[in-house]
């Protein structure tokens, strides 16, 4: 389960709706929406007050557990857990079609060279 569904289960079993859930936090229906599809992530502070609002461990909102484990392992990898962009990054490529893949793969490779030659 990730970030985003964990806030969607929270939003739902508490019965709020998009608008009330960012009228709560001071932030757009939008914003509400695209955390909910992991299309971004709330901020820190904005993590925190989520927690205590629910009253979950923040722990638990991140990684999926209080121990905050569940992402810190992962296949063939050595992601950081607190680095959210890492794991979106991997959650979203497992789910692709193996040809989708190997584009991506090219055109990263593409960048990762001119990246190296820029910084030499």
């Amino acid at each position: 389960m990730t970030v985003g569904e964990r806030l969607k289960d929270l939003r739902i079993n508490a019965r709020k709706t998009l608008k009330e859930e960012s009228d709560i936090f001071n932030i757009s229906i939008n914003t509400v929406y695209r955390w909910e599809h992991n299309l971004t992530a709330p901020r820190k502070s904005i993590m925190k007050k989520i927690s205590d609002f629910y009253g979950v461990p923040l722990k638990w909102l991140l990684y999926g557990n209080s121990s905050g484990e569940e992402n810190t392992k992962c296949e063939n990898c050595s992601l950081h857990p607190e680095n959210y962009a890492e794991q979106q990054l991997l959650y979203m490529f497992k789910k692709l079609s193996e040809n989708i893949k190997y584009k991506i793969l090219g055109y990263v490779e593409r960048i990762y060279v001119e990246n190296e030659r820029d910084n030499s």
